[in-house]
């Protein structure tokens, strides 16, 4: 997904959601060698930016994996709730997001 699309949804995904405001961050991680991150984003959107190789993410809203083993029919760019960003490589891999804050 590029930034682009991504900026151009946001707008529209809020109002879905039944929100108004939001504020909006850009990430860019380092996962660490067979390790994982757990992002809790229960009150935020987070979205993948492009296409990261080497990483897998599941959310409440699905799971993406760029590891190229067949184990997602489809590869889901937008994760909410209790996140877990995993670098199963022996290499550390780099993934940005650009992440949604909602405002109450």
């Amino acid at each position: 997904m590029t930034e682009s699309f991504i900026l151009d949804l946001i707008p529209k995904r809020i109002k879905q959601l039944g929100y108004l405001k939001y504020h909006i961050r850009y990430r860019d991680l380092a996962i660490l060698p067979n390790s994982k991150i757990i992002i809790p984003a229960y009150n935020e959107l987070w979205f993948v930016i492009d296409n990261p190789v080497g990483i897998q993410i599941e959310s409440a809203y699905g799971f993406y994996d760029g590891t190229g083993e067949p184990i997602a029919f489809e590869n889901i760019h937008e994760h909410r709730g209790e996140i877990i960003v995993s670098n199963p490589e022996s290499t550390i891999r780099r993934i940005k997001f650009i992440q949604v804050i909602i405002i109450h």
